[in-house]
């Protein structure tokens, strides 16, 4: 690509072409801008992975999908559903089989919390304990390989858990909501305190939050104008509980992304400000939501008497479960992306210092072969080229493209001629993923935004629109939060939030989730709340409705 200084590339002068046969729409609740070209370019960089792993993890679950083909377009991405082969439908309904009857998820989770979970945040650990700024050239090209091969895998298996992370919860709603005629946004309240992770609770800020109550001295500081990086650096080296519990807080967070699904995204290192506000918030203590206990007997109450017994266990294995959803991303490609982040923003320094490009943080925008070439002294793309490519990611949104490339989306596939058991997990699949995408349809007013209702609850406050997640240092405490979309690296934040609106993502996708358990109202998949709501406008949050009422 040969890009003149100061030259923008425009979404309208693209030309968007299917990238493959089929029906291709864009993936707006993951990807709701342009992504790095890092993430696109080579393919083993993230398609492989994701396609290795999530074809596995269906067809050991049995279903009749092969899995959702992801390809970026411009960096839009894009996907398409594919149906398995049919040469392995034969041992796909017998995988199936085997996992209602063994509830093969159970075996899954064990596996996730005694070996790949412990091992991925040992890796991270290893990998965060490099300092990429102090290596070396040789050294730190060393360090792009090492965080590169990792990020690799925890791609993998963040994908090789989709199926046990998500199915019994598609399996409750699916079943359960024809039983008792509730529909799919109360059912999930019901899983509510199932995931702590997706609330930040295994991070370690609330035992933070509690050894500063207890160090009169730390709140002192705490209050103080520091500059929040030195005010980071003065909690960790408090003598005691404050210090350990601060060590042990930023260890966890620090090189994780604070949002988002890519290297384009910050981490929790490049916004200081953002922790010393979460922590603030936690030391004068949240309300969060109550228990689910009656929302929970409403629901069974309607289920006829003769089906409740499978209405507590179909529950029971969704709750079980339910926090693999968000546990398998945090703790596996999360923060991977955020050390692979790192170690390219270093290597961006020191070509931003010879002048090869404009800005370290351009350099995600270069491919992973181009990065190690630069630092090596040899060919890679321009600077005016990495500048125009990094602009347009923040400037474009990917509902400024086509929202659909190719043939005409297909019909459902006819379940009724699978096998009972397969018919089960694909249609747990289907319920689960439909649940992940698809935003709502009600049409929005000039003073009301419609969307799904996520997570119930009335809140007032003032509205903070970002477009993106390095605009995240400009919330507030208290402020309601609205954004194309949000990942589960969110829960950082959370502390600082009243509400949480986004245009994206259904009742499933990460941002409902987070909301959930963290007890704050959510509304989601409104499709147009940042267009609708100014930035700073009063509004009124009632995430039982699914309504964004604005005040003022």
């Amino acid at each position: 690509m040969s890009i003149a200084a100061g030259s923008e590339i425009r979404i309208e002068d693209l030309e968007f072409e299917p990238p493959g046969p089929g029906s291709w729409e864009p993936d707006l609740t993951h990807w709701p801008r342009p992504v790095a070209r890092f993430m696109t370019e080579p393919a083993a960089t993230f398609l492989e992975p994701f396609a290795r792993g999530f074809i596995e993890s269906l067809r050991r679950y049995g279903t009749a999908i092969l899995y959702p083909e992801h390809r970026f377009v411009h960096g839009i991405a894009y996907m398409c559903v594919r149906p398995a082969p049919q040469e392995e439908l034969p041992q796909r309904f017998q995988n199936a089989e085997r996992v209602f009857a063994t509830k093969l998820w159970r075996e899954d989770l064990r596996h996730w919390d005694e070996q790949a979970k412990p091992a991925s945040i040992r890796a991270h650990l290893a990998l965060q304990q490099v300092d990429p700024w102090a290596l070396s050239d040789q050294q730190l090209l060393e360090h792009l390989v090492a965080c590169y091969s990792h990020l690799g895998r925890m791609f993998e298996q963040h994908y090789r858990l989709v199926a046990p992370a998500v199915l019994p919860t598609g399996d409750f709603i699916a079943q359960v909501s024809e039983l008792s005629g509730t529909a799919p946004a109360e059912l999930l309240v019901l899983t509510r305190g199932s995931a702590p992770v997706s609330a930040g609770a295994e991070d370690g800020l609330q035992r933070l939050a509690a050894a500063i109550r207890d160090d009169q001295e730390a709140g002192v500081l705490l209050g103080s104008g520091d500059p929040p990086a030195e005010l980071l650096a003065t909690l960790r080296a408090r003598p005691g509980a404050t210090g350990t519990a601060a060590n042990a807080y930023l260890e966890m967070v620090q090189c994780r992304l604070i949002d988002g699904f890519e290297v384009g995204c910050p981490c929790g290192f490049e916004l200081p400000e953002v922790l010393v506000q979460a922590i603030r918030r936690s030391v004068e203590g949240l309300e969060r939501g109550g228990d689910v206990a009656e929302e929970t007997e409403r629901v069974r109450e309607r289920v006829p008497s003769s089906q409740r017994e499978r209405f507590d266990e179909l529950l029971a294995e969704a709750r079980h479960t339910y926090r693999l959803r968000d546990e398998r991303s945090v703790y596996s490609s999360v923060w991977a992306m955020g050390l692979m982040r790192r170690a390219i923003l270093a290597a961006g320094e020191r070509l931003a210092a010879e002048g090869r490009i404009e800005q370290a943080g351009h350099l995600v925008d270069a491919t992973y072969d181009q990065i190690l070439s630069m630092l090596r002294g040899g060919e890679g793309p321009s600077a005016a080229e990495l500048g125009a490519l990094s602009r347009f990611r923040v400037t474009h949104t990917a509902t400024e493209a086509p929202q659909l490339l190719g043939d005409p989306p297909p019909s459902p596939p006819p379940l009724e001629r699978l096998p009972a058991a397969a018919a089960r997990a694909t249609r747990g699949m289907i319920t689960a993923v439909g649940l992940v995408f698809t935003d709502s349809e009600a049409a929005s007013e000039a003073s009301v935004v419609r969307g799904l209702p996520a997570s119930p609850g009335v809140y007032e406050g003032t509205a903070r629109v970002l477009s993106g997640p390095e605009e995240l240092k400009r919330l507030g405490q208290g402020d309601v939060l609205v954004t194309p979309a949000t990942s589960e690296a969110f829960n950082v934040v959370l502390p600082l939030l009243g509400a949480l609106v986004t245009d994206h993502g259904g009742l499933l996708a990460h941002a409902a989730i987070v909301s959930r358990e963290f007890g704050i109202p959510g509304v989601v998949g409104t499709r147009d709340a940042t267009s609708i709501i100014a930035d700073g406008a009063r509004v009124r949050v009632d995430g039982a409705t699914g309504e964004v009422r604005v005040l003022s």
